[in-house]
């Protein structure tokens, strides 16, 4: 795989996510709405991805051989995470 694409596209997925974070919360802010579980899932589903996009962005910038076993985990944490902030926006 080439590491070189897979980190570019790692990186830009890590701004995309943060840039729909701070849009959320600025909506949060903007419009002076109660922090509940409902509101505070979502933007935090988008920090979590971005965080761990550049953990693993770094990851795979240190060992590039281990880029799939990096990717894979990162798949994993990341649709846990989310399938869990959906289920707390959902039920909130």
């Amino acid at each position: 795989m080439n590491t070189s694409r897979a980190r570019h596209v790692l990186n830009s997925l890590t701004i995309i996510s943060f840039l729909i974070f701070g849009g959320l919360s600025a909506l949060i802010l903007l419009l002076n709405v109660p922090l509940t579980n409902m509101t505070v899932s979502l933007p935090f589903a988008f920090l979590f991805i971005s965080t761990m996009t550049l953990i693993t962005t770094g990851r795979i910038s240190d060992q590039p051989g281990l880029i799939e076993k990096y990717l894979l985990e990162w798949l994993f944490i990341c649709v846990f995470i989310t399938l869990v902030c959906a289920l707390v926006f959902l039920l909130g």
